[in-house]
């Protein structure tokens, strides 16, 4: 092949390497992330809304959870979210319990 579009020496595509994915714009994650905070805060006040609010935070940031590969840029916030949604979780049983053994 004599085309100079064809050869490989000098171009430099190589050295670049493959594109890296631009996960931060995965479905889900940023919303997850919000709706957990939000029923973080309404559990203190409000334990069986918190429920409703921490359960769809956690299906927003489930379905960013798993789009988003081990490692990859935007994996974060997902954990952060599915940790708050565990403490709203947490918090809301906690009331559940008190209250009762009053």
């Amino acid at each position: 092949m004599n085309d100079p579009r064809a050869k490989m020496d000098g171009n430099r595509l190589i050295a670049m390497g493959a594109p890296q994915a631009d996960w931060t714009k995965a479905p889900g994650r940023v919303p997850g992330f919000w709706v957990a905070l939000l029923g973080l805060i309404v559990a203190v006040v409000y334990p069986v809304p918190a429920l409703v609010v921490g359960a769809v935070g956690l299906f927003f940031t489930l379905q960013a959870y798993r789009v988003i590969p081990a490692g990859a840029r935007g994996r974060g916030l997902s954990v952060a979210a599915l940790v708050l949604a565990g403490a709203t979780l947490a918090l809301v049983a906690l009331q559940i319990v008190l209250t009762l053994l009053r």
